[in-house]
């Protein structure tokens, strides 16, 4: 069973490349967290989570929804991240997690991919950002065939100071800069409610036709990156560095 979290594509993109390579199902995770649910679910495979980074660990939200998951069969779980250069101590705080469950944790890898987060760099045109998604194909591959013969993926990337970053760092992230970021709407808006329906932790809702913002953000960007007129932005930070959402899997396969 594979269990992905996704803003802009890229772990959806891989969850559902790894999903056609070991004819295993996958359970979206936004869907999971947007309805408030508690997940239920039993595999005879073992469980693959596929997150994305952010700050250096899985978002806080997919860490506390797998903590609450019952997880029922296979006692065996993976993890592939997907991110921009490292991902810190990631994998010791999702090991933790499922030893805690009492499963056995049963390997850890990180797939570089576009980074989307805005405050840092441009996005590609997507056109490149399509190309560039050639370029994981050998390494998702590898971790199928391991993950079909019962092996261990082992942590191939390495960061600079990852407990600080991993510990101070993000924790600083989740409590002040996600709290503090001045999400806001501009007069391209259309009203269209595509972030209302996209926002996995109903941050969002119209009022008065433009997108209002609770102050709950998970920090997936989905609402900046999918808007059709890139009327969403941060205060003086993304206006000008475009937009990025990663090709769906079974659109991408048959250019």
């Amino acid at each position: 069973m594979i269990l992905y979290f996704t803003g802009t594509g890229n772990s959806k993109f891989v969850a559902d490349y790894l999903s056609e390579k070991l004819e295993d199902n996958v359970i979206s995770l936004n869907n999971v967290i947007k309805n408030n649910e508690n997940l239920i679910c039993k595999s005879e495979k073992p469980y693959i989570i596929v997150a994305p980074i952010y700050a250096w660990r899985l978002p806080a939200v997919v860490e506390e929804t797998i903590k609450k998951a019952q997880l029922n069969g296979c006692k065996s779980v993976y993890c592939i991240v997907t991110m921009g250069e490292n991902s810190g101590n990631a994998d010791k705080y999702i090991c933790k997690i499922i030893s805690d469950k009492g499963m056995n944790f049963t390997g850890y890898i990180g797939v570089a991919m576009q980074n989307n987060y805005l405050f840092m760099e441009k996005m590609p045109h997507p056109r490149d950002a399509s190309k560039a998604l050639k370029t994981i194909i050998p390494k998702l591959d590898k971790i199928a065939v391991a993950i079909k013969k019962n092996e261990c993926l082992e942590k191939d990337d390495k960061t600079a100071f990852a407990a600080l970053m991993s510990g101070v760092v993000n924790k600083g992230f989740n409590k002040f800069m996600l709290k503090n970021q001045q999400l806001k709407a501009d007069n391209d808006c259309i009203s269209c409610g595509k972030c209302v329906q996209l926002c996995p932790v109903n941050n969002i809702e119209i009022a008065d036709d433009k997108p209002t913002f609770k102050g709950n953000c998970c920090g997936c960007l989905a609402c900046l990156h999918h808007c059709p007129k890139q009327a969403i932005n941060v205060k003086n930070q993304t206006q000008d560095k475009g937009r990025y959402v990663c090709p769906e899997y079974s659109d991408w396969k048959i250019k």
